[in-house]
């Protein structure tokens, strides 16, 4: 029996995020994965602004830019040469990666408008460096992820099934270590984190409920060969029958319409199903002449675990809460589990931990994953293609979301950057909400100094006055003096997983506040 300090159920994004988050702070994990090699299927095809802050903040945005320097190749060889609306928003008029706000994405289909958003809004100004990080597929991300793990030395065994689960002690809820039983033997650690999709194997058997509202729409996406698919129009299109788009990349196709669940949700997506499908939804006569890779099917079905934690076992990614898949929101989820709950377990495993700790995942997350639930039971209801919805498209697309305050809001919501947490009582702006990026007039960024996944304290004050709050913490915070008059730019505490847990208010309370910070969150 392999004995380690946590074993992950499952290597896509969140698995592998959450195994590298625990590495990087000297835990032993394994990460355990069914399929033999990594997933080539198409997903998801960008991550928002906060997902690629999360991979800034370890080191791995330059990874991320080359990324979409070669998706964004490949979208304008598909276009002859022509410019699109994705290139020209990410790019400025010479052609270069852009560091504004990277204005991506859609709301039930209505494309963000990057001609109508108020760069100088502070909410959108304040995320501006992972501009040329945002167009990076999921399957790239996994390979990305992948390399990260490996050099941190993470244990990932392919190949390997997940059976049950089962306690040394009298049960999964108290606090013996857990046994994972699997088709490669029995794995025991102290910790157990589910990472293996919505029909997580382990959730089912710990028993925690998984609720929410039954799927409307069945949906399809695949890479393909068309014998002519001149018809098909690029972007988002809807039909009486449902909604398609075509490209930005080389023979994507996404189609979903409104109809039963087939009986067999297991089922490979076959070469006719989609076609049939296709021609259904667009009206156009197509002929799919191959499929290049794996097509998927999916649904709207959107339910949320009840507890994202069962004593030693946690749920996170698509094991704790599945929903309809546009706009990428599920993987951009699932790495926000992922960061808030790796510190923390880590912390845990290393004896540092304050007292109740490991609660905070599930009352911080819980509340974000119901959010997003509702935001993409929102845009399926707006994607209906009878004449009543069309209308209240119109007035959305071509009135509200042509208001720039209206614009800045929806697309500030879609790139993850407005989540927050109750993390102090009685707190001030901005704590408990993300840092973004943040400057030091010693030079750098506050990114630069997060890397290797510790607390980051940064003192503004001229004489360096919070130094002694985290003397002796070195290994859990990483402190930097970054003087400066503007007392504008306040001095900052932040966790690991980008969250501002104390700012100087500028009061004679300051300190006495950042030293309650640190005490919930490193502990004494």
């Amino acid at each position: 029996m392999r004995q380690t300090d946590v074993i992950v159920v499952g290597a896509g994004p969140t698995g592998l995020f959450l195994a590298s988050e625990l590495a990087l702070r000297g835990v032993r994990v394994t990460v355990l994965e069914r399929l033999e090699e990594p997933d080539t299927t198409i997903k998801s095809g960008s991550i928002n602004v906060a997902s690629a802050e999360i991979l800034d903040r370890r080191g791995l945005l330059p990874a991320a830019e080359e990324v979409q320097r070669g998706r964004l190749a490949e979208a304008t060889a598909f276009t002859g040469g022509r410019s699109n609306r994705t290139v020209r928003e990410l790019t400025d008029a010479a052609g270069r990666t852009s560091r504004r706000f990277a204005v991506i994405g859609h709301f039930a289909g209505i494309m963000f408008r990057h001609d109508l958003v108020d760069q100088d809004d502070p909410a959108l100004a304040a995320h501006t460096a992972v501009a040329n990080g945002i167009l990076v597929p999921q399957q790239d991300l996994e390979l990305l992820l992948g390399e990260h793990c490996a050099r941190l030395g993470v244990e990932i065994r392919r190949g390997v099934e997940v059976r049950d689960l089962r306690s040394t002690g009298t049960g999964l809820d108290d606090d013996a270590d857990v046994v994972v039983e699997t088709s490669a033997g029995d794995f025991t650690a102290s910790w157990v984190v589910a990472a293996d999709g919505g029909r997580s194997v382990v959730r089912k058997r710990l028993g925690v409920d998984f609720v929410g509202t039954d799927p409307e729409l069945v949906g399809y996406q695949a890479i393909a060969d068309f014998d002519d698919a001149s018809e098909l129009r690029r972007g988002w299109n809807w039909t009486p029958r449902g909604i398609y788009t075509y490209g930005p990349m080389p023979g994507r196709v996404l189609v979903a319409r409104f109809a039963p669940q087939p009986e067999d949700k297991n089922a490979p997506v076959t070469l006719e199903e989609l076609q049939s499908a296709v021609r259904e939804v667009t009206g156009v006569p197509v002929t799919i002449t191959r499929l290049r890779g794996r097509a998927t099917r999916w649904s709207d079905n959107a339910r949320q675990a009840r507890i994202y934690r069962h004593g030693r076992v946690f749920l996170a990614g698509d094991a704790a809460h599945v929903h309809s898949p546009f706009s990428a929101q599920g993987l951009n989820l699932g790495l926000g589990d992922a960061v808030n709950l790796g510190w923390k377990l880590a912390a845990t495993v290393n004896g540092w931990a304050p007292a109740g700790l490991l609660d905070t995942y599930h009352s911080e997350r819980h509340p974000i994953g119901a959010w997003v639930l509702d935001w993409t039971r929102a845009q399926v209801a707006l994607m209906h293609g009878d004449e009543r919805t069309a209308q209240l498209r119109k007035v959305v697309g071509d009135e509200l979301f042509a208001v720039p305050g209206a614009t800045n809001r929806m697309i500030a919501l879609s790139s993850g950057i407005l989540q927050h947490y109750d993390v102090a009582d009685d707190a001030c702006a901005p704590v408990g909400s993300i840092a973004g990026d943040v400057e030091l007039e010693s030079g750098g960024r506050l990114a630069d100094h997060a890397h290797d996944g510790r607390f980051v304290l940064v003192d503004r004050s001229p004489d360096g006055r919070y130094a002694d709050a985290v003397r002796g913490l070195a290994d859990s915070v990483a402190y930097t003096a970054d003087p400066i008059s503007d007392t504008s730019q306040p001095s900052l505490f932040v966790r690991p997983d980008g969250i501002i847990a104390w700012a100087d208010d500028s009061t004679d309370n300051a300190r006495k506040l950042l030293d309650i910070a640190i005490g919930r969150w490193v502990g004494a």
